[in-house]
């Protein structure tokens, strides 16, 4: 058993077939696999949010335990998963577990740092559980594992999150000292040492058995990463803020924002890359709907963290909701979990912690919530029938669905919800004639606001050369070769 029994009835969770289910619901959209272009992030948010759709109709009367445990399954799934592709074995479980190169550990997250955030939430949750009457001897083998999980990462977001989350259970334990149950720092402190001592030995490791170096997440810290460096990417977005700073450049405009501006100093001073977001939330508000807004949501926020003064929290789920809370503001603050749903689901089971009393929601379930939840999955399915639909182009012929086989770029343009991706894979594959030349310019231009890429580009100045247009010719081949100095300009 890993529940004492001193907590077992206090914290019961759910051991029903429904039980598992909301389990399996709140754990799903972690380790969930598919990702399928050409909007990697489209899959993964649909299903995160047919799971939140799942839990509001059925799920209502979760307990904190529920919640917790989920994390924590989702977490050492994940650290098991990281594990597998670090020493380069993940292509034996390629069906459902997401290949990156030698060395790098990111899950089905594909990415280091949410790697590290969810291994940051899930040591959290262990230290909730433990608190609550795990098995002190449960807890560490989880915490080890979830350690060197975020270790192999080399994300410095993790290190980071080590930091904070040590910080953390010291604070809750001295806030709680007189009462129990606490968080434990000892624990804390374990798992910090396991991902420091990981530090070291994983990349000794797979220099033994690959001969491969990786630099881990300490030598990271001090590593010059050039003009793709958080340094010269704020840079840049500061500069854009500047030059319209009442309203922004309007939300999804980054991109272009970034590849239309001519930035002072050379090379070194652009981030060398199509910048999607400021990799910082008050950063990506302001350069994206304007300083006035962005100050008002901050001062909304701040009121709102003053009112309800969570350094005074007692009760454990409390703790243990807003730490969670505090691992991904950090993470907002270095990137932009929020933009995946995942992240957004554990924001919102934070407010079912917050909320909830202390037993859990025993009441019958609200009707109110059950509509949204059928709402939000009807939506759901209207969605994730249009990207069906939409992505049928960018598939290769004999994948493609047979209702769709036959002319798979028209039923891309009807979609509802994907149409900007029908243009672009129309626009990549015309060959320009003196016919289609004004329509080629005129879409390559819309196709800037939605991704600037280098075949969107030539396809502009080759359009605009035809159409003799010298003066977007010129603009836009000095542009590439400021987003592009490695590729060769067109037409030369």
């Amino acid at each position: 058993m890993l529940l004492s029994q001193t907590h077992q009835s206090a914290f019961k969770g759910a051991s029903s077939l429904p039980g598992w289910l909301m389990g399996a619901w709140m754990v799903l959209p972690w380790i969930a696999p598919w990702s399928p272009s050409p909007q990697a992030n489209t899959v993964p948010l649909l299903v995160s949010w047919a799971c939140i759709g799942l839990l509001l109709v059925w799920g209502q009367r979760m307990q904190p335990l529920d919640i917790a445990r989920a994390w924590v399954v989702a977490a050492l799934i994940s650290s098991v998963m990281g594990l597998i592709q670090y020493f380069g074995a993940a292509s034996a479980f390629s069906a459902w577990l997401h290949v990156p190169g030698l060395g790098e550990a990111n899950a089905n997250l594909r990415q280091r740092n949410q790697l590290a955030t969810l291994l940051g939430i899930g040591v959290l949750a262990v230290l909730w559980w433990q608190a609550l009457g795990l098995k002190t001897r449960h807890a560490l083998w989880m915490l080890t594992l979830l350690a060197v999980g975020n270790a192999a990462t080399t994300s410095r977001t993790g290190l980071l999150h080590m930091l904070l989350v040590t910080s953390l259970a010291v604070f809750w334990a001295w806030r709680s000292r007189w009462n129990t149950p606490r968080f434990s720092p000892r624990l804390a402190f374990w798992a910090l040492a396991v991902y420091l001592l990981a530090n070291w030995a994983l990349p000794w490791s797979l220099s033994i058995l690959s001969g491969q170096d990786v630099i881990d997440a300490l030598t990271r810290m001090g590593h010059n990463e050039g003009c793709a460096s958080r340094r010269v990417l704020w840079a840049n977005v500061l500069e854009l803020i500047s030059q319209q700073p009442w309203t922004g450049w309007g939300w999804g405009e980054l991109k272009y924002a970034h590849y239309i501006t001519a930035y002072e100093g050379g090379p070194e001073k652009r981030f060398c890359a199509i910048l999607g977001n400021a990799h910082n939330l008050p950063l990506h508000l302001a350069v994206t709907l304007g300083f006035p807004i962005t100050a008002a949501l901050g001062l909304v926020l701040l009121a709102t963290w003053a009112w309800a003064r969570p350094w005074l929290s007692r009760l454990p789920e409390h703790q243990l909701a807003w730490s969670v809370l505090a691992v991904i503001g950090l993470h907002s603050l270095l990137e932009f979990p929020l933009w995946y749903g995942p992240f957004q689901m554990a924001v919102l089971l934070c407010g079912v912690l917050l909320l909830a009393p202390a037993s859990g929601f025993k009441a019958a379930p609200s009707r109110g919530l059950q509509l949204a939840g059928g709402v939000i999955l009807a939506v759901v399915c209207l969605v994730g029938a249009d990207y069906a639909r939409a992505r049928q182009i960018y598939m290769p012929a004999a994948q493609r669905w047979p209702v769709w086989r036959d002319d798979p770029l028209g039923a891309a343009h009807s979609s509802w919800f994907f149409k900007r991706s029908a243009v672009f894979a129309e626009l990549t594959m015309t060959r320009i004639t003196p016919e289609n030349a004004p329509w080629v310019l005129a879409a390559s231009q819309e196709m800037l606001h939605y991704s600037p890429e280098p075949q969107v580009v030539r396809q502009l100045i080759l359009s605009a050369h035809r159409l003799g247009r010298q003066d977007l010719v010129d603009l836009h081949s000095a542009r590439w070769r400021a987003a592009f100095p490695s590729e060769p300009l067109p037409g030369h």
